[in-house]
């Protein structure tokens, strides 16, 4: 078995690995180890790892149980998914190519959330735009009991439309996705990770519309004080872009977020990964725009 170094990021979450080598398969005393350390503390990086997509795909999916995954893409001789997607300011076709992000999980207006996002470093240029994180599951864990007792019970939508310019200032950085076909889930405030069974504080500054059945301004002032717990400093991780970086992450569980990242900055091509991965149609891909941008 692979000795693993283990470096605590926050009190509440997120550890930096050492000792994995990008080998396929890795022994099954390194899965268990890699496993329960994901599920207690939903944010794994990776530095300086010489690995490729396949062994990017492979971690991925094994993390969250995927074996299946795993077993048919060896039966195949698969040694990669066919399509490599890339979050970049310089690659054509890159993902959220600009532009500053809100904390979010990806689609998390969808029934159909991802349950892991991967990221790796493929060019990455000094200084770099960092990635921060925040643990939705630790801030459900620390909720103060008035808070607590207020959205005990409560239901909020979550979806993607003007709620980001409700909540992302005026300063014309942020970047939105917009979709063909709107799309909206109703979820407890409390909900329960289909995994864990750990209990998740369910909310996002850019996908939540609103607190189900509430007055709008009363909802809007509960999700403030929410949001104030939820991204307060003690509950974020943040992450220092360096080239050959893998960072693996529980997308129900923990959030993402990013400063503003420029066309015209330093080259920042991050390789990312789904687990599981995503069927998504035509009607279901993003197009991205910062507020108030025509573009």
């Amino acid at each position: 078995m692979t000795k693993l170094e283990i470096k605590e990021l926050n009190p509440g979450f997120g550890v930096e690995v050492s000792g994995i080598k990008p080998i396929v398969p890795l022994d099954e005393g390194t899965i268990t180890e890699l496993r329960n350390l994901f599920d207690d503390k939903g944010l794994i990086v990776i530095r300086e790892l010489d690995a490729d997509l396949a062994f990017q795909n492979y971690l991925s999916q094994l993390l969250i149980g995927n074996d299946k995954i795993v077993e048919a893409d060896a039966q195949t001789d698969s040694k990669a998914p066919a399509r490599e997607m890339f979050v970049s300011n310089k690659r054509e076709n890159g993902g959220a190519p600009y532009g500053r992000l809100l904390f979010h999980s990806d689609r998390m207006w969808s029934p159909q959330v991802f349950r892991l996002l991967s990221l790796y470093g493929v060019e990455v240029a000094q200084p770099s735009v960092p990635t921060l994180f925040v643990s939705a599951q630790n801030a459900w864990k620390t909720l103060p009991e008035d808070l607590h007792a207020e959205v005990e019970g409560l239901f909020a939508v979550h979806g993607h439309d003007a709620t980001y310019e409700n909540r992302s200032g005026d300063d014309g950085e942020v970047l939105v996705s917009t979709f063909e076909q709107d799309e909206t889930v109703k979820l407890p405030l409390g909900f329960t990770h289909p995994r864990t069974g750990k209990t998740i504080l369910y909310i996002s500054e850019m996908f939540t519309q609103r607190i189900d059945g509430m007055p709008h301004d009363e909802g809007e002032d509960l999700l403030r004080r929410l949001f104030g717990h939820l991204y307060a400093e003690g509950n974020i991780v943040t992450h220092h872009w360096r080239k050959g970086d893998l960072v693996l992450w529980d997308n129900i569980a923990l959030q993402h977020a990013r400063p503003n990242v420029s066309l015209e900055g330093p080259p920042r091509t991050l390789r990312k990964v789904f687990g599981p991965p995503p069927q998504i149609t035509l009607s279901q891909r993003p197009k991205f725009q910062k507020i108030g941008s025509a573009q």
